[in-house]
Parts: C-alpha cells; structure tokens; sequence
C-alpha cells in the first residue's frame, strides 16, 4: 500500500497480490484516516505500508516533511505493518500526466484533488515495485 499524506487528505494505493499493478483507492479525510487505513489494511492483507516523504526540491526535509514524520509517528502506534517513508518528489505531476492521458480533465480543479492523491500514492507505488 501507498500513501500520499497531505494537510486535508491522504491518498491511497494499493497493489495486486503479484506486486504487478497498482490501483488508485481513494483519499481519505486525513483527521480520520488512522483508522480507515487500518481497515484497508486488513481487508487487502496488506504487508508493507509507504509514505511519500515531501523533501523540498533540494533534497531536505520541509514543514510538510516534519508533519509527514509525524503522521507515520502515529500510524507506527498503530500497526504493526512495517512502515517505510518513500521520496514522493514528483509524484503529483506524474499523476496528473496520468490521469489527463487516462482521459480526466481539469486535473487542476480543487474537486479533483482527491483523485490527484490516490492517483499520485499509486505513482509512489508502481516506482517502488519497479525498483524491486
């Protein structure tokens, strides 16, 4: 599984049992998403969580990288899935190459974000299955 933690919300991805294709979820209400990603866990069986990591385009950690250590500070409380933070740089412009190449339109529009995050943690996850 795969996730893209933002402020508002957390986009989810998860993969086939082979590791040979990723599918956008959904995104879920980041005040409640602890616990959603737990269910999603256990109905999918899933045994390796990522987070895309926010480092700024020089390589350092930023104030979105520090709320994303955070998160993955209480997501670890949580789970005992192992955790693995993930550099998501670029991940949300290959999203969005993807889904206007997939047919969606006004990728920039605010009603889309949800499908820009699920769309950009299955980013995250085909690279990390590619690098495998």
């Amino acid at each position: 599984m795969a996730l893209d933690v933002g402020n508002v919300r957390v986009g989810v991805a998860a993969c086939d049992p082979t590791q040979t294709i990723s599918t956008p979820l959904r995104s879920l209400t980041r005040k409640n998403s602890i616990s959603e990603i737990r269910e999603i866990c256990s109905a999918k069986g899933i045994v390796l969580i990522l987070v895309g990591m926010p480092y700024l385009p020089s390589g350092k950690s930023g104030t979105q990288a520090q709320i994303t250590k955070e998160f993955i500070t209480e997501l670890r409380l949580s789970t005992e899935i192992p955790i693995r933070a993930v550099d998501e740089r670029m991940t949300t412009i290959d999203a969005k190459i993807r889904l206007k190449e997939a047919g969606h339109k006004n990728t920039s529009r605010t009603s889309n974000k949800g499908i820009i995050d699920s769309a950009a943690a299955a980013v995250l996850l085909d690279e990390y299955i590619s690098s495998l």
